[in-house]
């Protein structure tokens, strides 16, 4: 009986810190699908961009930086897309499904943290180089005159846009040593309990089973591991 309310006890400690993570999984998937959306719109954008042709008689320098600043925001847009994908994806089931319990939804949540900052960064750098291609298509596609007058507001933004990144970043964003975790590592050690049925009836459980029941004095250190403890204490004294 007390075996079962201990069992209890570890595995309601188990379901409160998986809610906890639980907690922060929802606000990275909640950040990546907001990339991820932001993302495709400006791919789309991007992608129309590339296929307009360019007029005749374009400086051939200009031509090619307005073409490679278009194509670097198409790649590292669609990159954002498919990294935030997979990470909502394959990372909830990691957690969801995971063979080593509390463990596999740790290491889900830990590489939702990491892959963040680089998929931002991915994320950041192609609306930039957007904005920086619709400068130069200013210069390419009107004349001079309207092109300065529209590329004066279109830098204003683009250096905006520089400048209160920079400071909601250094303002909000958190270091990793100074940012908390949903993990408690008082309770690693219950992290290591596998799952009762898998080890029950999984082959390589039947096997440990059957070694169990083949031998008695195995089968009795494992069941009462205290008692066979003061047995030895015992026969010492």
């Amino acid at each position: 009986m007390l075996q079962l309310y201990k069992n209890q006890a570890v595995t309601a400690l188990s379901t409160e810190q998986s809610g906890i993570r639980l907690m922060e999984m929802d606000w990275y998937t909640m950040n990546y699908d907001t990339m991820a959306v932001q993302a495709a719109m400006f791919a789309g954008f991007a992608f129309e961009q590339i296929t307009e042709p360019v007029p005749k008689g374009t400086d051939v320098w200009m031509e090619a930086v307005y073409v490679a600043l278009t194509c670097l925001t198409l790649g590292f847009e669609l990159c954002v897309c498919m990294s935030c994908t997979f990470c909502c994806i394959f990372g909830k089931g990691l957690a969801l499904r995971g063979p080593h319990g509390a463990r596999s939804v740790h290491v889900a949540v830990d590489n939702l943290a990491r892959e963040q900052k680089s998929v931002f960064t991915q994320f950041t750098i192609g609306i930039l180089g957007y904005l920086l291609s619709n400068i130069l298509k200013m210069w390419i596609f009107f004349r001079p005159r309207i092109a300065l007058t529209v590329s004066i507001p279109l830098a204003i933004f683009f250096l905006s846009i520089v400048y209160y990144v920079v400071i909601i970043v250094d303002a909000l964003i958190l270091d990793d040593d100074k940012s908390l975790s949903g993990r408690f590592s008082s309770w690693g050690n219950y992290e290591h309990i596998p799952d009762l049925d898998e080890t029950i009836h999984s082959p390589r459980g039947k096997k440990q089973t059957d070694e169990m029941n083949k031998n008695p004095a195995a089968r009795s250190l494992v069941v009462s591991p205290n008692r066979a403890k003061a047995d030895r204490q015992g026969r010492l004294g």
